[in-house]
């Protein structure tokens, strides 16, 4: 999963983990902060809020290095 994406597109948008972490309904930073450093996981649901926030599909942030290495390795192979 394509945690790391999450700070570099919050940040290219200008906003704070305080921000993101109001807008996901967490009573603080520290929930966003898990979320971001992979210290939990991102459920379907929540998913798809943060690239609501962001302003880009859920497979761009989430899935699309995972796509990438799949079709890598199959050519390959």
């Amino acid at each position: 999963m394509g945690v790391e994406k999450l700070k570099i597109l919050r940040k290219a948008r200008g906003l704070t983990q305080e921000q993101m972490a109001k807008a996901l309904g967490y009573k603080d930073r520290s929930g966003y902060w898990y979320l971001e450093n992979g210290r939990v996981s991102i459920t379907i649901d929540k998913a798809m809020e943060i690239s609501k926030i962001l302003g880009v599909n859920v497979n761009e942030i989430f899935f699309e290095n995972n796509i990438e290495q799949n079709s890598t390795k199959k050519v390959n192979n």
